[in-house]
């Protein structure tokens, strides 16, 4: 029996493609193929790692599709981070546009593989590990563009009943000074308490260019209030995520610069307050009577700062006129007339729609919440907590618990920049023994008196006894108590 040589290896060319699409998960109507899922813990993080191939069909050429891997259960979920795929001429256009601008944006890294018509990308993110993540399943939902006259579709396809975890690697401290013992650690490290505001207030700014983003000057006044009125609220809906904030006060200013009359200019003005007062009302941004909007009808202070910073020609003449002549005055036409009018154009098209803009200041109250209330927090929605709400839920449990250190650990981790959330993470560290860890949360506050009693620990313990002393020293003299009881176990050990 002859068999045709052709079909026989067009068979085992698609069998071979179907092996390797069964061999790991499908999903998007059996079009992405996703394998070699890695999930790994790592202390409070989790590691998330796939493979995901597809044929260059599953894409048309010029539409994307966004690809977003889902942690489930039947009371939790966490979306990941998504990413895009595009099509062929969509590819194309995206990497001309980041060769140009220089960036990119959560877009896929798509490779083509040996096999003809195979493309493939690695998805690799790391989030925050929570416990109810260990019985829960993945999925893939695949959200269509909604482009080229076709009406999008969002695709949710379970690729994994339950993660299968890897063992988190052990972590190699390094060797440290075997004379000291934890316990006594414990007792030697600092523990900051978080600077707390006055009356738990605090506030946020902003600032709205009537030429910026937004591009306020190309709208009618009723889209450029409701504008104003979403960059505000988003402000304010950031805030008010955190546990016991409330909204106290919206003051609203906006600025005008000279164009015309200025008798009209002010009445203007004055219209263009009310009017935007009274959508921020009817949109209930706050009360009326913890709302205020003002107009500065032109920002002449504005102008003459900026002109002193320029490189504008004659600008010392300019701000002389600005200074002697009052805008009631005639002001803007004396500055007309500097020059044959070259300093005022460049005002006009440099200066003044730098002054175009609307500002706002909110104001909050906070109200602190108790332990019981934080350990809840704590583990359902832990980035709507303040720092200070950490440090209460942590001094509820025992210094040096597993779930002191926990806490002390995250609070660091959401908080990277603030310097009493790192020396308590640091002093953890050194509680461990684990000086390279420590010495990463020291790093930048090194030469801060705060952190130096616990510097001094870190050297004691990586053998560096003489700057050890150095650093306990200076923390003795800013009266820190640990630090003179380890000077003298320094001195008993000579």
């Amino acid at each position: 029996m002859k068999i045709n040589s052709n079909r026989f290896l067009k068979c085992l060319f698609f069998l071979a493609l179907y092996c390797v699409g069964a061999s790991g998960q499908v999903a998007y109507k059996g079009q992405l193929y996703i394998n070699n899922e890695r999930f790994q813990r790592k202390g409070d993080l989790l590691h998330v790692y796939m493979k995901v191939s597809y044929d260059n069909s599953a894409i048309g050429s010029g539409e994307s599709l966004t690809f977003t891997p889902v942690l489930k259960t039947d009371s939790s979920v966490t979306h990941l981070t998504s990413v895009v795929i595009n099509g062929f001429q969509k590819e194309k256009a995206e990497h001309r546009y980041a060769r140009r601008h220089r960036r990119r944006s959560n877009v896929a890294v798509v490779v083509r593989e040996n096999r003809s018509g195979k493309r493939s990308f690695i998805y690799d993110t790391t989030i925050p590990y929570k416990t109810w993540m260990e019985n829960s399943s993945v999925y893939i939902e695949s959200e269509e563009c909604n482009c080229n006259g076709h009406r999008a579709h969002t695709y949710e396809d379970r690729i994994l009943a339950s993660i299968p975890f890897t063992q988190e690697p052990k972590e190699t401290k390094e060797t440290t000074d075997p004379s000291v013992k934890n316990e006594t650690l414990l007792t030697w490290v600092q523990f900051l308490r978080p600077e707390v505001d006055a009356g738990n207030g605090f506030v946020k700014t902003g600032v709205i260019s009537w030429y910026g983003d937004h591009k306020l000057v190309n709208l009618d006044e009723k889209k450029q209030n409701s504008s104003i009125y979403d960059v505000i609220f988003s402000d304010i809906k950031g805030a008010l995520q955190y546990y016991g904030t409330t909204l106290t006060g919206v003051n609203v200013t906006g600025y005008g610069a000279p164009v015309g009359d200025y008798k009209k200019n002010e009445t203007l003005a004055m219209g263009r307050a009310l009017s935007l007062k009274r959508c921020l009302m009817s949109n209930h941004l706050t009360n009326k009577n913890s709302l205020e909007v003002s107009w500065v009808t032109e920002d002449w202070d504005s102008i003459a700062t900026l002109i002193s910073n320029s490189n504008m020609s004659l600008k010392e003449a300019a701000l002389d006129i600005i200074k002697s002549v009052d805008v009631v005055n005639g002001r803007e036409n004396v500055l007309e007339n500097l020059n044959h009018g070259v300093p005022y154009e460049y005002m006009r098209h440099n200066i003044f729609p730098q002054v175009c803009r609307v500002t706002y200041k909110l104001t909050f109250n906070r109200q602190g919440m108790d332990a019981q209330t934080g350990r809840l927090m704590v583990k359902n929605n832990p980035a709507t907590m303040s720092l200070n709400d950490f440090y209460t839920v942590a001094m509820s449990y025992n210094v040096g618990s597993r779930e002191f250190n926990d806490i002390m650990d995250l609070a660091a981790r959401l908080f990277p920049d603030n310097p009493e959330a790192n020396i308590d993470a640091a002093a953890v560290a050194l509680t461990r023994k684990d000086t390279k860890l420590a010495r990463k949360y020291l790093l930048r506050w090194q030469t801060s008196p705060r952190a130096y009693n616990n510097m001094g620990i870190l050297n004691l313990l990586e053998g560096n006894k003489d700057k050890a002393e150095v650093y306990l020293q200076m923390a003795q003299a800013a009266g820190v108590e640990q630090a003179s009881t380890i000077l003298k176990y320094m001195k008993s050990m000579k």
